[in-house]
């Protein structure tokens, strides 16, 4: 869905893609390290997001990072000089409220225009 369309609209329009993956951890409580615990989850989206895009034939730069996704997202967008951001509205779209709350976080803080497909 979302990566086979934005790759269609970058190559539609002669642009740049570039794929972002962002995972939010829970806070950590008491002395919890969640670090080797990031790690893991980084490293199996990277392998997921490998496959998906293989399997799609898209070949773009790509990066799996930690942190709220809206947050993420922007700071993405920022390094690699986005005007445009495509985004998904999650699995959970059977309830309006479930997809906003990731969704309009997203769009409030992005550095360009948002596409929600």
């Amino acid at each position: 869905g979302v990566i086979r369309a934005a790759a269609a609209l970058a190559a539609a329009y002669d642009a740049e893609l570039h794929i972002v993956h962002a995972i939010e951890m829970p806070a950590p409580t008491g002395d919890l390290d969640l670090a080797p615990y990031k790690k893991i989850l980084a490293d199996d989206a990277c392998v997921r997001l490998r496959e998906l895009m293989a399997q799609l034939g898209v070949d773009a730069p790509y990066a799996v990072v930690h942190g709220p996704v809206a947050q993420a997202v922007r700071d993405e967008a920022i390094r690699t000089k986005a005007d445009l951001i495509v985004t998904g509205r999650g699995r959970s779209q059977d309830t309006f409220a479930r997809m906003m709350s990731r969704l309009y976080p997203v769009i409030r803080e992005a550095p360009c225009p948002v596409l929600s497909i």
